[in-house]
């Protein structure tokens, strides 16, 4: 499949304005595309945008995508909820990738969280760290 996203440059990223809103997403969590040729109904294609989480902001449940999706945090604390009392707290910079089916969630953010996605369908996943 030839993907639809174009070359481009280095340039510089507004970090802070130019968000907006996920569709169907939960309050407080605003995207900034780079690129998207995701085909979901096709499972074909690849995703990159900025993630931000507002600070208090939190999911409502766990949740697992038919995709690969890797987050690198840039900013801010991101906190896994396992349980009523089990929370796992992680700040910038920490990672994650997980494959698909993989559930996780729910979490929230005290401060506020910025993330960089990676999100791609792909059968030769070399699951490399």
């Amino acid at each position: 499949m030839k993907s639809a996203k174009t070359n481009l440059d280095f340039h510089a990223i507004d970090t802070v304005g130019g968000f907006e809103p996920r569709p169907g997403g939960v309050d407080g969590i605003t995207q900034k595309i780079f690129g998207d040729d995701m085909d979901p109904a096709a499972r074909r294609g690849s995703r990159t945008r900025l993630l931000r989480m507002d600070p208090g902001c939190e999911t409502p449940e766990a949740h697992a995508h038919d995709y690969f999706e890797e987050l690198y945090i840039l900013e801010g604390d991101l906190i896994i909820i396992d349980g009523p009392d089990d929370e796992r707290r992680f700040e910038a910079p920490s990672y994650a990738r997980r494959a698909p089916g993989a559930m996780h969630g729910p979490v929230r953010t005290e401060t506020g969280c910025l993330m960089l996605e990676f999100a791609r369908y792909d059968d030769a996943d070399t699951g490399g760290t």
